[in-house]
């Protein structure tokens, strides 16, 4: 049996092929989320140093959490209870072997941007889906990240030997270690040979090969540094699969190779900007036309022509766009309405060159008959309601007009 120490000693080795651990149960306590028990020693990575916990089972129960309390003793989170007094326990190896990719990946990470950019690690993350870490950089390109990225996977390829040392303190100046360490008396070193050394509690690899690769993903700027998201092994390969996919996708889609997807999205997208200029163009000839269309069929009471209208599925704009023109006419009040997405929508206008009435209390009497809301100053309000049959609209909208 190896990679086993007594939980009070907070270690965990990096061996993934450990097959199981035998311990005895020392503590039982329910939490809001179910049972925990503590056991006198444990393979169980905690939650900790940003790196997530192991998963796994205890006597064939799933373990669903492990974590350290203030006393330093680790609890592992339960399925259901567990009743034996001596159980074997199972890692989850697959996560396991993840999380050691990800967080030996970390580290060279880490340590290139030392060497290549003088920027220190002051934050570092293992996700689900990909792991970041924050380094004082705050002018990083692409191309420099790069060039970080290249230096990490000629380490990897070199498949150099990650060894684990336990050090006192007194012995750590003889250590060239990335940073100064968060804890005190016995310190665990994670040392990637002629590389990099670094305190940390974490699981890893036993050679840089095991990481297979690392790619950046992702650059942010994030407090005055750089956020740099990464993928280790077999998350790089993944990402890498859903990547070639979408693109043999887009690439059938437009008919074109991988290689000339570019220059054929960059026609797409000059072909779609004149579509739009034109397919404006078009909807602004739309509009003069349906004004012209309201003002010759609307009939003058008072002085002044009163227009009511109401259309579905046009789009509120034009009907915001038509009431424009309409009330560039003289002596216009007109109250027009559009239905979209089973929604009513409604704008009051009218010439200013017509004294009253007041533009947002025609709307009102209208969107308050529909049980909705509105507003707006004297000559122009807009409101909202629930869609209505097209009749009932009509009939409310010419109602208000008549009224004012």
């Amino acid at each position: 049996m190896q990679d086993i120490r007594p939980m009070t000693e907070k270690l965990y080795y990096h061996d993934a092929t450990l097959t199981g651990f035998t311990a005895r149960v020392v503590a039982r306590r329910e939490t809001e989320r179910g049972p925990a028990v503590q056991l006198d020693r444990t393979a169980f990575y905690p939650t900790s140093g940003g790196q997530p916990h192991d998963t796994g089972t205890l006597a064939g129960v799933p373990v669903l959490d492990v974590w350290e309390d203030e006393a330093g003793a680790i609890w592992h989170l339960l399925e259901r209870p567990l009743n034996a007094a001596e159980v074997t326990g199972q890692i989850d190896v697959a996560r396991r072997f993840d999380h050691m990719q990800q967080h030996t990946g970390q580290h060279l990470l880490s340590e290139a941007f030392v060497q290549a950019r003088a920027a220190a690690t002051v934050g570092f993350h293992l996700g689900t889906e990909a792991s970041t870490i924050d380094v004082t950089a705050d002018d990083l390109t692409w191309d420099a990240a790069f060039a970080v990225e290249d230096a990490v996977n000629a380490v990897i390829w070199e498949n150099r030997p990650v060894t684990l040392h336990f050090v006192t303190e007194a012995e750590l100046g003889d250590i060239p270690l990335r940073k100064p360490p968060a804890v005190s008396g016995v310190i665990r070193v994670v040392w990637v040979a002629g590389y990099d050394a670094s305190a940390c509690g974490g699981t890893h690899v036993a050679l840089t090969g095991e990481i297979g690769l690392l790619k950046i993903t992702g650059l942010e700027r994030y407090k005055g540094g750089t956020r740099v998201t990464f993928l280790c092994g077999g998350r790089a390969l993944r990402d890498y699969r859903r990547a070639l996919h979408t693109l043999r996708e887009v690439s059938a889609g437009l008919s074109v190779g991988q290689d000339e997807l570019p220059a054929a999205i960059g026609r797409l997208q000059d072909e779609t900007k004149s579509t739009l200029q034109a397919l404006r163009k078009t909807r602004g000839a739309l509009t003069e036309l349906e004004a012209e269309r309201l003002w010759a069929d609307a009939i003058e009471v008072d002085g002044a022509r009163r227009i009511a209208a109401h259309w579905d599925d046009r789009p509120f704009e034009e009907a915001r766009a038509i009431a424009s023109q309409l009330r560039e006419r003289p002596r216009a009040l007109l109250l027009l309405a559009t239905t979209e997405d089973d929604a009513l929508r409604l704008v009051c206008a009218r010439s200013d060159d017509l004294p009253a009435p007041h533009a947002a209390e025609v709307l009102r009497a209208a969107t308050q008959a529909f049980g909705g809301r509105g507003g707006g100053s004297p000559t122009l309000a807009q409101g909202g309601a629930q869609a209505r049959p097209h009749a009932e609209i009509m009939q409310v909208l010419k109602t208000a007009l008549q009224s004012a």
